[in-house]
């Protein structure tokens, strides 16, 4: 996984435990950006999956996504966890 954390396309970020509730508890997400910038958002959560185009409530979903990033790891800090973890194994 780490190698994959190398590409300049990937970003791997972890949520620390100490940060507590946040909007990511609830499941999965995937945003998408059509190539005309129109926001599309899929999420599931307890079982249930959906698609979001309203471009209002997509848009939710995309500050969502920025505060969860605010809220993880960085990059580095992230990738440091793995690795120490990984070793522990």
């Amino acid at each position: 996984m780490l190698s994959d954390a190398k590409l300049r396309n990937v970003a791997v970020q972890v949520m620390p435990t100490s940060q507590g509730a946040h909007a990511g508890l609830h499941g999965p997400m995937v945003l998408i950006e059509t190539p005309d910038h129109r926001q599309v958002a899929y999420f599931e959560s307890h079982g249930e999956s959906m698609v979001i185009s309203d471009p209002h409530k997509a848009s939710a979903f995309v500050l969502r996504y920025g505060k969860l990033r605010s809220q993880a790891l960085n990059t580095e800090e992230s990738a440091r966890l793995i690795e120490r973890a990984a070793g522990a194994l």
